[in-house]
């Protein structure tokens, strides 16, 4: 996005954080300013700068709520400071969701806009409880209604209402009067594509008295007509093994790389809050030099192996080195920039690697790092008679904080899992959500340093992969 004097007026999608769309997500991360609406799933507010202001523009069913007027003000108040402003809102901004008003606000302000789409619940809770809202043969129609309102002819139709719990019964009544038999298929969905979903199926006639008997709350989303029934035969987002769990994960998206995509094919709704970001430190001269007279390179993370290629830059004036990698996963990654690992240590962890370092593997070494390493693989092999060098590439650096919605909703709603991969971050996450009213999550971490480190900070119920790789961490959550 560039400097100029603009809103972007973004919908977040139906719940899940992994169908929020990529042109939102890029616009998200440069924001200054968002206005977010209740029903936006915090996880996404990690995707804006640490920078950014938030402002809660939320409306509750009879509780607190932010006027329309007032949200106008402030979409023109931050636009004309020339700050980049994100309206953040549920679903799509043109459905149900009175961003078509804000658009007009800013036309008439004559300030530019860009509605970026998202996807609605009418649409996706549906798809997530196998209802698909038209059939060939069966419903031709849809008819999209907020509250209770159900209005029209019958044949052929599906009818999906976006509304609160309390008024399912009202919503069912109307829909009777319009001509619906009460054995009509009904069913209803709350909390639609998130990893609380739940389900009630019924007919017009006791759809009702089963919702009252549930769990199911707001947000909701009720579908009328002969697909609910389809559901017998197409439901596949509970069968998945990792459906109705929260996962966090807590490495930089770099290290993360195809997690949340394999954890998000097995159900789970990933949530990322790195505990460290990645930044490449500017190459020095006396590097190369050193890089071509080292006998071994030695990558201890999948962070150093990616900031490699700038550290060096020429990859010719590595040809007569050998290469060592911590782990499988490690060593993929070195494969995906063109190297074949000459020595897979049994990760995780330097110490691993140099306790189990091969005794024919003669010469030089040159362990290739982050800022924050504990230097123990080094003085290891220094200790065996080794000649070891260090080089830092890449620089850790950690958050001061997580977004306040974000620490309020872990705080109130909990998660069901949560991935260290080292015990900074496993030191750094408790310290800025400490408090879980559901009872805190089960921890997954990788290697025995980072057992330790999260047992010291108060983390207790612990599973340890021995793999650093999804792959090895799934095999304990399963």
């Amino acid at each position: 996005m560039s400097r100029e004097v603009k809103v972007w007026l973004v919908g977040a999608g139906p719940g899940s954080p992994g169908l929020l769309t990529i042109r939102a997500r890029d616009v998200l991360s440069q924001a200054e300013v968002v206005l977010y609406d209740r029903l936006v799933n915090p996880a996404l507010f990690t995707w804006a700068p640490e920078t950014a202001r938030w402002i809660d523009a939320g409306k509750t069913p009879r509780g607190r709520r932010m006027e329309q007027g007032e949200i106008h003000r402030l979409l023109l108040r931050y636009a004309k400071k020339g700050k980049r402003v994100v309206r953040l809102k549920g679903g799509d901004p043109f459905v149900f969701g009175r961003g078509g008003e804000e658009a007009q606000a800013l036309s008439q302000a004559r300030i530019p806009f860009e509605v970026v789409p998202g996807i609605t619940s009418g649409i996706a809770a549906p798809a997530f409880a196998g209802i698909p809202i038209t059939q060939r043969g069966l419903s031709s129609e849809v008819t999209f209604r907020i509250g209770a309102q159900a209005e029209g002819s019958t044949t052929g139709k599906t009818l999906v209402g976006y509304m609160t719990v309390e008024g399912l019964g009202e919503f069912l009544l109307r829909a009777q009067n319009l001509g619906f038999s009460r054995t009509t298929p009904a069913g209803l969905i709350g909390s639609g594509t998130c990893h609380n979903q739940k389900t009630v199926f019924g007919t017009i006639s006791d759809l009702a008295q089963k919702a009252k008997k549930s769990d199911v709350g707001a947000p909701a989303i009720v579908v009328v007509g002969p697909v609910v029934d389809l559901r017998r035969e197409l439901a596949w987002w509970e069968k998945r093994p990792l459906a109705g769990k929260r996962v966090i994960l807590t490495m930089s998206r770099s290290l993360g790389s195809g997690w949340r995509e394999k954890l998000e094919g097995l159900g789970a709704e990933v949530w990322e809050l790195p505990m460290s970001r990645i930044d490449l430190i500017q190459p020095k001269r006396s590097w190369v030099s050193i890089i071509q007279r080292s006998d071994w390179l030695v990558f201890t993370s999948s962070a150093a192996v990616r900031a490699f290629p700038s550290a060096v830059g020429d990859m010719r004036k590595v040809a007569r080195a050998k290469f060592a990698v911590v782990g499988k996963a490690t060593a993929e990654v070195l494969r995906s920039i063109g190297f074949e690992p000459d020595w897979v240590g049994p990760g995780p962890g330097g110490e691993a690697l140099a306790r189990s370092w091969p005794r024919k593997a003669c010469g030089s070494i040159l362990h290739l790092t982050g800022s924050i390493g504990d230097g123990k693989f080094a003085s290891l092999l220094r200790a065996s008679g080794r000649v070891v060098r260090k080089i830092v590439i890449y620089k850790n650096s950690v958050p001061s904080s997580v977004p306040v919605p974000v620490r309020r909703s872990l705080k109130q709603e909990g998660a069901d899992w949560v991935v260290f991969a080292s015990g900074s971050a496993a030191v750094r996450f408790r310290q800025l959500c400490p408090v879980w009213r559901k009872g805190e999550p089960r921890v997954v971490v990788i290697g025995p340093a980072t057992a330790k480190a999260a047992r010291s900070s108060g983390w207790k119920r612990i599973v340890q992969s021995s793999e650093a790789s999804v792959e090895g961490c799934l095999r304990k959550m399963l």
